[in-house]
């Protein structure tokens, strides 16, 4: 209540926030992404976080990596593979980890928190590694689905250029033709790589998409709701034991992100993981028996079906 209070006034909020005694996130618990994996319940001797009660955002990022400081190098390490297993965004999590990394060893003052400060930059080094590989990685795949054709025609032009030139088959030079090859894959590869990120991201403006904005943006998580009653909206049982028919005949939740991405403006620009994660937390969270939700699903039910 205080904070709401706070956070409406415009002096209070821009004084709050210039003094660090104020902050983007929500009191709310459940208002963060969940990068490390998290239970709700009695602490365990394990690698994952465990809180008494949903925990708010700042609870939530601090407890990972106060978990992160009282383990020794080798077993950071592993506290941190157990998560980055778990998470299905690969890249997401490592460079969420990565910029909290250099946020928190730039905080450190010199001379102070030296075990922290000797855990974090092994941390850092781990990550950079990972990024480093999960990038190499990209390339391989890049080169399994757009560059075997390319090779194949490397090959035939190579061998036809040497015929040509002789008026009969000779003996080619496997060197010549390994650095000929070697050498124009890597410039297509280079050439795809640099351009596919701005490819992906531009490929929605082709089409006509739209650009709604959201007076509160405090109202995304109740869009989604609104979206999760449409998408299991049905009329009532004609029989009994039988389900009455759906507004959609086909609808989960990758169709809700991508109307989400495309139209709303809060979430344009995101990775349709990220879009699809936090649909999924709200589902997760979201209680059929809730009189609100109950009372939009009954008269979303009497509009379309009645």
């Amino acid at each position: 209540m205080f904070r709401k209070f706070v956070m409406n006034n415009m002096f209070l909020r821009n004084g709050g926030l210039i003094f660090g005694e104020l902050n983007n996130y929500s009191n709310k618990p459940g208002q963060f992404i969940p990068y490390f994996h998290y239970e709700i319940g009695p602490y365990k001797d394990d690698y994952f976080l465990y809180f008494p009660k949903l925990p708010n955002a700042i609870l939530y990022y601090n407890s990972i990596f106060l978990k992160l400081w009282a383990y020794n190098p080798q077993d950071a390490i592993k506290y941190i593979q157990a998560h980055y297993d778990l998470y299905a965004d690969k890249q997401d999590f490592l460079l969420f980890l990565k910029r909290q990394l250099q946020h928190r060893i730039n905080s450190f003052k010199n001379g102070s928190k030296s075990s922290k400060l000797s855990i974090a930059k092994i941390s850092l080094e781990w990550v950079e590694e990972e990024l480093s590989e999960l990038k190499d990685r990209q390339k391989i795949q890049v080169y399994n689905q757009f560059i075997r054709q390319d090779l194949v025609v490397i090959v035939k032009n190579e061998l036809q250029n040497t015929i040509s030139s002789t008026g009969a088959p000779a003996q080619l030079s496997i060197d010549h033709l390994a650095d000929r090859i070697s050498v124009d894959l890597q410039a297509k590869l280079n050439s795809i790589l640099d351009s596919t990120e701005t490819k992906i991201m531009s490929l929605a403006d082709k089409y006509e998409t739209g650009n709604i904005q959201l007076t509160n943006l405090g109202m995304k998580d109740k869009l989604i709701t609104l979206f999760l009653c449409l998408k299991s909206l049905a009329a009532k049982p004609t029989k009994k034991n039988k389900r009455g028919d759906p507004l959609f005949t086909d609808i989960d939740i990758n169709d809700i992100a991508q109307i989400l991405r495309l139209h709303f403006a809060p979430y344009k620009g995101l990775k349709i993981d990220s879009v699809e994660r936090r649909i999924y937390d709200v589902n997760s969270s979201l209680k059929l028996d809730d009189p609100v939700y109950m009372e939009l699903s009954k008269s979303l039910q009497k509009f379309f079906f009645q």
